[in-house]
C-alpha cells in the first residue's frame, strides 16, 4: 500500500550478539498547517505500520528519537516519548476536581491514553470511550499497545463508536467529560452545539469537562478566542460553572498546548501546576494562561526602550 509520506529507504548496520545486521531507515514527511512548516523524522521501516481506514490515513513509524510516533492523515498526533505529558495535562486537572469522580466520559482518544489516565482514578467506577474509527481503535490496540497499556481491558471501560457530536446528544449524564478530539476546526465542525451539549451531560451532577483547545502561539490567537468565547458565553448562561485555560509544553508538537476546563463552582478548581496527581518535572510546565494575554496584542518584536530601575 502506497503511502506518500514514505521516502525510499537507507540502511544502518548495528550489532546484534557479535553479528553486523542491517536495519533499514526511511524519512516520514509531515506538513503542519497550524505552525506552517514541514518536518521530516527518521525511522525504521520494520518495527512501523500503515492503514487507511474508511475515516482516515493512519501511520506508526518508529522514530529513531520518538520512539513510537502515530499521525493521522499525516499529521502527528502524537508519540510514545512525550504522550505522557499531553495526557497528564489533559486528564488529571478536571478528574481531580470533580466532586464525583463515578462516571467518565471520553470524546476521542482512540490511541487509548487518555483512558489509561482516567482508569488510574480508583474512584472513577465506569469509563465510555467514543470514538468514530473502530479501525483506528483496532489498529491502535495491535500496533500501539504501548499507549493504552492495558487500558482496553479494564473491566470499566466500555469503548462505543459513534460521531462525537450525534452520542453527545443522547442526553446520557456524565461526571466528567474529556473531550480529546483532533484540534478543533471552527470553520467545519459545530463546536458551539457540542460545548453546550456536553455542559449540558455534567450540569445535573454538577462535574465538568475539559478539551484539547489545540497550539497556543502569543501573536496568533484568533480561533484561540473564538473557542473561549463560546466557553464564556456557555458560563454567562450557566451561572454555576467557571471555566480555566492552562497550557503545557509538548517537545514533539514544538509547541505549548493549551486546554480549557469548564467545572462546577462547588470545588475550586487546584491550578495545575500545584497539583499533588501530576509529576513534578510534567506539573512545572503547565501554566495557567490568563485572558489578558489573549487579548493584547504581541508581535514578537523586541522592545528597545531603556529600563530605569
Amino acid at each position: 500500500m502506497e503511502n506518500n509520506h514514505w521516502s525510499k529507504p537507507f540502511y544502518t548496520l548495528y550489532s546484534m550478539n557479535g553479528l553486523a545486521r542491517v536495519r533499514p531507515v526511511l524519512e516520514f514527511n509531515e506538513k503542519d498547517a497550524d505552525q506552517g512548516v514541514e518536518r521530516t523524522y527518521l525511522y525504521y521501516k520494520s518495527e512501523s505500520a500503515h492503514t487507511i481506514t474508511e475515516k482516515q490515513e493512519v501511520d506508526i513509524i518508529q522514530s529513531t528519537y520518538w520512539k513510537k510516533m502515530l499521525f493521522l492523515d499525516g499529521c502527528l498526533q502524537s508519540t510514545t516519548k512525550d504522550e505522557i505529558i499531553y495526557h497528564n495535562a489533559l486528564v488529571h486537572p478536571l478528574i481531580d476536581t470533580l466532586q464525583s469522580k463515578d462516571h467518565i466520559l471520553i470524546l476521542g482518544g482512540g490511541e487509548g491514553a487518555t483512558a489509561r489516565e482516567v482508569l488510574r482514578w480508583s474512584k472513577v467506577k465506569d469509563v465510555t470511550m467514543v470514538d468514530y474509527d473502530k479501525e483506528l481503535v483496532e489498529f491502535m490496540k495491535y500496533h500501539g499497545p504501548e499507549w493504552s497499556m492495558g487500558a482496553f481491558h479494564d473491566k470499566r471501560l466500555s469503548v462505543m463508536f459513534h460521531d462525537a457530536w450525534a452520542f453527545i446528544k443522547t442526553g446520557i449524564e456524565y461526571d466528567g467529560v474529556i473531550i480529546d478530539l483532533t484540534d478543533p476546526d471552527l470553520k467545519t465542525e459545530r463546536w458551539p452545539e457540542l460545548l453546550k451539549n456536553t455542559l449540558a451531560s455534567v450540569k445535573t451532577r454538577r462535574g465538568g469537562f475539559v478539551m484539547n483547545a489545540g497550539l497556543y502561539q502569543p501573536w496568533s490567537t484568533k480561533k484561540l478566542k473564538e473557542l473561549i468565547s463560546i466557553v464564556k458565553s456557555l458560563c454567562s448562561k450557566n451561572m454555576e460553572f467557571r471555566y480555566y485555560i492552562y497550557t503545557t509544553f509538548v517537545p514533539s508538537f514544538n509547541g505549548e498546548w493549551t486546554f480549557i476546563v469548564v467545572a462546577h463552582k462547588g470545588k475550586f478548581m487546584v491550578e495545575p501546576e500545584f497539583s499533588d496527581v501530576i509529576p513534578a518535572w510534567i506539573k512545572r510546565g503547565i501554566k495557567m494562561l490568563p485572558d489578558e494575554l489573549l487579548d493584547e496584542f504581541i508581535d514578537g518584536i523586541p522592545q528597545v526602550s531603556p529600563i530605569h530601575k
